[in-house]
């Protein structure tokens, strides 16, 4: 071949390199990795400094949040009365010693609807998140709903209740919503045992007093209890309190 020719070619391909190849980091050119030589002359893998938030998009993406949920951060949740400043202040210190202490503490988000519960546990979710842990949001109703459907098939129930019992962290929004009947009980403390027993936390939101919660079920409601640490925010309750009714009553 002609050696002008091979030269043009060569060019081309250079060429095409530079413009064609795009990362989102360049620093390990999206692979999530840099190699380097350590003492002992092997080559091994480094872990880049964009990978942990690769991760945590991949997290937020499987938690269960739709659009409208990740915009409910804790520095959107307003706080004007004493209350809802106590409140924030309490999940923020949650957070933070989740975060430091690598802890295994559950919360309890307690009150009327409107008051903000469901706000504050998704922004506690999405911090957690940020920093890389694993969380997923299911409400209630849909929980049982999900197990009851495939509880005639042993494999297909159990996939279904992995899903709420193997995730680092939980939340179970509208906790007890409407009247739960006695059949409801085996799907409800089977997810909370399980995760009692492996000791990972679960945030909980609901509308059911601390005494409503025991007087379903003691043995329910002394595991979630006990978990939370100490970590209970219950809302005071009055019709005023109710962010969605402002303006209209």
């Amino acid at each position: 071949m002609d050696q002008d020719l091979i030269n043009i070619l060569n060019r081309m391909k250079q060429n095409c390199k530079v413009e064609d190849m795009h990362y989102d980091c360049p620093i390990c050119e999206d692979k999530g990795y840099t190699f380097k030589t350590d003492k002992h002359g092997y080559e091994v893998a480094v872990p880049c400094k964009c990978l942990a938030k690769k991760q945590s998009i991949q997290k937020m993406n499987r938690s269960g949040l739709t659009e409208v949920f990740k915009q409910k951060t804790i520095n959107s949740f307003k706080a004007d009365k004493k209350w809802q400043i106590e409140a924030k202040f309490k999940v923020k210190q949650y957070i933070e010693d989740f975060l430091k202490k690598g802890s295994n503490a559950g919360l309890i988000l307690s009150g009327q609807p409107g008051s903000g519960k469901t706000h504050l546990g998704i922004g506690t979710m999405l911090e957690l998140i940020n920093n890389n842990i694993g969380c997923v949001y299911k409400e209630y109703l849909s929980m049982l709903t999900n197990l009851k459907q495939t509880s005639m098939d042993e494999t297909d129930y159990l996939r279904e209740l992995e899903k709420y019992t193997n995730p680092t962290v939980l939340f179970l929004d509208d906790f007890l919503k409407g009247e739960p009947t006695v059949a409801d009980r085996k799907y409800i403390y089977k997810v909370i045992n399980t995760r009692y027993l492996k000791g990972m936390p679960i945030i909980i939101s609901t509308e059911k007093s601390i005494k409503e919660i025991l007087e379903f079920d003691e043995a329910v409601g002394s595991r979630i209890i006990e978990q939370a640490k100490g970590n209970i925010i219950e809302f005071p309750r009055d019709s005023s309190n109710n962010y969605r009714l402002r303006g209209i009553v």
